[in-house]
């Protein structure tokens, strides 16, 4: 299983991370003693776990995520790779891009006096959870960190408004699940992680690790073609050019020729990792690093999506979507041009017109050619890129056609793609030896 880790700035979530992995046993030991003595020496002895995480001089000096990074831990069921997120607003460009890949997320909030309210008051929760929802992720758990806070103190009725407030946003941005989990946590120093805190005896429910083991094994369907858009791309020297990202559907396996959309690019697949592993094959779910022969790093970029040569993806000449609008201070019309977040892609995207505005009840058509459309109307619109990607229709792969619109740094819409008109395959470079004319 996936797990997208996110919450706002400060909250704590890269540091209830490392302590989760470090109780598992996931870290080096040799590794987590060098980090946690460069905290002491520095004067940071709270970021002992989280600079497992946080390995950029940049993240250490300022005390925050800013590149997503995967870690994989193991409980006794399942085994996860966990994707830590940037929680700052400018940053969510980078948060969305791996949010698409994930199954569960992992929604943690601080119940520290202040850092709750302005989570709350600032929108920022309600946001994260949208955008969570928006990129396809159905399951969540809610994990209210800071218990241990001198303002909080390990108090029930803290954590049981939290709690009340979090699931009234889940429901509210449109998650179904009965009962989400909510887990009173003390990242710092592990409570409730992975074994049940002595301070918190009031508390009956699951553990965090016991929360994320019962949502179960994710069903994934195999039998459609490979999809599999990029999320970052290496040149590692002795090894060559190695594209990571999510297999979305189909598999992947080494020997097999693969062609990138957007550029046409065909490489070979040389060999697969995994956690580090060398694998036989991608399957669905899987996050994979694939080493690729016949292209250069400098070639694939973040957003591209790769797929089986013999049924390649294309790029969209258009595609007509149903949108609805959340939050837009104003109204949307013909020719409104925001950045569209679409699996790991993020591109320019100009409303080109607006075919109906529909009714939310009944889901039938209200009005045709609307002039306009405000906040909390859904419409159909016709929308063209500004830049080369790849999407499909939500119906045929549900993690390429769905998207967040993105506006003034903020979510202010959501939407499916109903249909695309895709442009012509475009023929690979000649002299790619593995491109058969």
């Amino acid at each position: 299983m996936t797990l997208a880790v996110v919450g706002p700035h400060g909250c704590g979530k890269t540091t209830a991370l490392g302590k989760l992995c470090e109780l598992l046993g996931t870290f080096p030991e040799e590794n987590h003693a060098q980090c946690k003595n460069l905290a002491s020496e520095l004067g940071q002895p709270l970021y002992q776990h989280g600079w497992m995480l946080d390995k950029l001089p940049a993240e250490r000096e300022k005390g925050m995520t800013i590149t997503p990074s995967l870690q994989s831990f193991s409980s006794q069921t399942f085994n996860y790779t966990a994707l830590d997120t940037p929680g700052s607003e400018g940053l969510s460009k980078n948060m969305l891009c791996v949010t698409s890949l994930a199954d569960t997320a992992v929604v943690v909030v601080s119940a520290a006096e202040g850092e709750w309210e302005a989570a709350s008051a600032s929108g920022r929760a309600k946001e994260l959870a949208l955008d969570c929802f928006t990129m396809g992720i159905k399951n969540v758990v809610v994990l209210v960190n800071k218990m241990d806070d001198v303002t909080v103190q390990y108090t029930s009725p803290r954590f049981e408004e939290i709690k009340k407030v979090m699931s009234a946003i889940l429901k509210e941005v449109g998650y179904k699940q009965k009962d989400v989990p909510c887990v009173p946590i003390a990242g710092l120093s592990g409570d409730n992680l992975m074994d049940r805190s002595q301070e918190m005896t009031w508390y009956s429910g699951p553990t965090t690790l016991e929360a994320l083991d019962a949502i179960g094994a994710i069903n994934r369907p195999a039998e459609k073609p490979l999809r599999l858009p990029v999320l970052k791309v290496h040149d590692i020297p002795e090894v060559g050019t190695v594209a990571v990202g999510r297999v979305e559907t189909g598999s992947i396996r080494a020997g097999l020729k693969v062609i990138f959309s957007p550029s046409g690019l065909v490489a070979e697949v040389r060999c697969i990792q995994k956690d580090g592993k060398d694998v036989s094959e991608g399957t669905g779910g899987d996050i994979v690093g694939v080493c690729l022969s016949g292209v250069e790093a400098s070639e694939i970029q973040r957003g591209m999506v790769m797929s089986g040569s013999n049924d390649p993806a294309a790029d969209a000449e258009t595609f007509q979507a149903q949108v609805v609008v959340l939050d837009h201070p104003g109204e949307i019309k013909s020719g409104y041009c925001p950045a569209i977040a679409v699996h790991t892609a993020q591109v320019p995207c100009e409303f080109e017109e607006l075919i109906a505005k529909i009714d939310r009840k009944t889901g039938k058509e209200a009005e045709t050619n609307p002039l306009s459309a405000k906040t909390g109307e859904v419409v159909t619109v016709k929308i063209r890129p500004r830049s080369l990607v790849c999407v499909e229709t939500f119906s045929a792969y549900p993690p390429l056609g769905r998207f967040a619109i993105r506006d003034h740094g903020r979510t202010i819409g959501v939407g499916v793609i109903k249909e695309v008109s895709k442009r012509p395959v475009p023929k690979p470079r000649r002299e790619n030896q593995y491109f058969d004319e």
